[in-house]
């Protein structure tokens, strides 16, 4: 029996109680750019943020220092935000500095993340051998 041709009740009350089309704008802020007869949609200028570039580098020197910090994770977040800023924006005059704030918490993410890998791994594989089982939290059963 093919259900398309024998609808139920409720498939029957679906098609009388349809409710108007709701279209959902994601970027309210788009606007239309008319070339002859195609629509193109581009958000307007600098949509990501408002922030002056001035007040980027700012945030962007505060994260590197804080990247000293022992948090290298901020150096992630650095180096992933203001990427853009520093290499694939047009010209501007702050970008030298961005761009050496850029790549230098990029280099110390992959530096303590290298640093960070490496100790695990040497701390896992000779733990038995130095008896460093009692800086661990849990007691593991067995040797490596």
């Amino acid at each position: 029996m093919d259900v398309s041709t024998n609808p139920t009740t409720s498939q029957a009350n679906e098609t009388e109680n349809q409710y108007p089309e709701v279209r959902i704008h994601q970027n309210p802020q788009t606007r239309n750019v008319h070339d002859g007869n195609q629509t193109e949609h581009r958000p307007p200028h600098n949509w990501r943020t408002s922030i002056k570039k001035d007040e980027k580098l700012n945030i962007c020197r505060i994260y590197y220092i804080a990247g000293f910090f022992l948090l290298p994770f901020f150096w992630l977040v650095n180096f992933v935000w203001h990427y853009n800023d520093a290499y694939l924006a047009e010209p501007f005059e702050e970008q030298p500095q961005f761009q050496r704030y850029v790549l230098r918490s990029g280099i110390g993410f992959i530096f303590w993340s290298v640093l960070l890998i490496g100790w695990v791994f040497y701390f896992q594989t000779q733990r038995n051998y130095y008896n460093w089982d009692y800086l661990t939290f849990n007691f593991p059963t067995g040797s490596s």
